[in-house]
């Protein structure tokens, strides 16, 4: 007799945070993902501490890259009754241990600054996990490196495959086996792009019958390398002219370290001034710390780079790392031209809050944007023209220049996911697209089904799906 198969999307459906897709084989189940919803404070508190299923019944957690989108709910989950295994790869883990370590860190904080204003008469605020939650969760990490075979239940075969994200990150696939059935499904997470800096391109896995999609940028085209990088050197140009500071808010892993790069060779060129440019996030120095510690994942040049002993690609003359509060509040008071990369990349906690605190309302100043704006986030709300905005509880007028440059984004571009799925001989039958806004979702949608031929679904949140036909 078979076992039952299904696929329930608990998050990141029609929207791009909060991954968490659990997978029903048998009297069994595998979560996929397990990430933090990014939104508003309210919306956000309620999503992440509904699971939608009982942690306890899950027997096995697999995840696809270390971002928190991915990552960041795994100590609720653990808090909540989870005991098995947490699989990732093992340059995943290293981040892992500094990202959750940190996010409990910012979630504390962010808590007490709530409850010291009195959250509006409310009750006061409880955190979703604490550091002993990130621990316990830590100590559950099993590690498997790309296209190493290994089994996360009885009857289920995975593999791992380089998905050109971050650091570490990896396409899954899932090979199940019940009586006379079989079936291969894959399980994307986020899907980088080809000739991106330091990591190796994305793999193409053996063709699935069913796969799980990203659609984040699935309506919309990158620009080229060269007026991205003509883009950034603008935008530095232009501030400096007004003596102002460039802040840019940008994730940790992956995106502060290419941003890094990009901003040493246009100096080197003599592109942009010699300005000085701070790190301002310790998790981005931890993360960095772990780069080096994983070439294995680099691509040729960046390897030959690093083989050299010069420092490339992650640090340089001109590049601090801000180490205490101290000096993170100092770089505020600064009045000479400067370039600080601050996380978190939307704007919803860390440094870069009050980085904006004061650099918006002064209109010498450039915010500068280079990844995606979840809706709900501060983020969104700057990027889309808000004139005031709540900062820390209080409003701000805005005053400086707010820019955008997609082409950073380590997410495909809608050519990029179609040229990829393109890849997959045969197509898939079913594909699911997830971790995107509805819009972009259904309009890749279309396009998938007239170029595959596929059955193409974007689920609802909660909506489960019989995959054997």
């Amino acid at each position: 007799m078979n076992d039952s198969l299904s696929l329930a999307f608990h998050g990141a459906a029609r929207t791009v945070t909060g991954s968490r897709h659990l997978v029903r084989f048998g009297a069994r189940r595998l979560l996929f993902d397990c990430g933090l919803y990014q939104g508003h404070r309210d919306e956000a508190e309620h999503i992440n501490r509904t699971f939608g299923f009982a942690p306890a019944d899950v027997d096995a957690v697999v995840i696809s890259h270390a971002h928190l989108d991915h990552t960041g709910n795994l100590p609720t989950l653990t808090a909540q009754g989870y005991r098995g295994p947490i699989h990732m790869t093992p340059a995943t883990a290293d981040l892992a241990r500094v990202l959750l370590a940190d996010s409990a860190f910012l979630m504390a904080k962010d808590v007490e600054h709530v409850n010291q204003r009195g959250n509006h008469g409310r009750p006061p605020r409880h955190v979703l996990y604490t550091a002993d939650d990130v621990e316990d969760t830590l100590a559950r990490i099993e590690t498997h490196g790309y296209h190493a075979p290994w089994s996360p239940l009885p009857g289920v075969g995975a593999t791992y495959h380089d998905a050109g994200h971050i650091l570490g990150s990896a396409i899954t696939t899932l090979e199940f086996a019940s009586g006379a059935r079989t079936l291969r499904l894959c399980m994307v997470g986020d899907l980088g792009r080809p000739r991106r800096p330091i990591l190796r391109d994305p793999e193409t896995p053996p063709a699935p019958d069913v796969l799980v999609l990203e659609s984040t940028y699935g309506d919309r085209h990158h620009a080229d390398e060269a007026a991205t990088i003509e883009g950034l050197a603008d935008v530095v140009r232009r501030t400096a002219g007004r003596r102002g500071r460039l802040l840019v808010p940008a994730f940790a892993v992956g995106r502060t370290q290419e941003l890094v790069a990009t901003l040493h060779d246009l100096m080197v060129a003599d592109r942009i001034p010699d300005l000085p440019v701070f790190v301002d996030s310790p998790m981005a120095r931890n993360a960095t710390a772990v780069f080096a510690h994983h070439p294995e994942c680099f691509d040729a040049e960046t390897l030959e780079h690093f083989r050299k002993g010069d420092g490339e690609p992650f640090g340089f003359a001109r590049l601090r790392y801000v180490g205490t509060p101290d000096e993170s509040r100092a770089l505020d008071e600064r009045r000479e031209p400067c370039i600080i990369v601050s996380a978190s990349g939307m704007c919803e906690g860390g440094r870069v809050v009050h980085h904006l605190q004061h650099a918006l309302g002064d209109a010498r100043n450039t915010v500068l944007f280079v990844g995606y704006q979840a809706d709900g986030t501060l983020g969104r709300r700057l990027r889309e023209g808000a004139q005031t905005v709540n900062v820390l509880g209080e409003p701000v007028r805005v005053r400086a220049e707010i820019a955008g440059l997609d082409g950073f984004s380590a997410h495909a571009d809608q050519a990029e996911l179609l040229a990829w799925v393109a890849t997959l001989k045969p197509a898939p039958r079913t594909i699911f697209l997830v971790h995107g806004d509805l819009e972009p979702a259904t309009t890749l949608a279309e396009l998938l089904r007239t170029r595959t031929g596929a059955a193409v679904h974007v689920p609802e949140t909660g909506q489960e799906f019989e995959l054997w036909t």
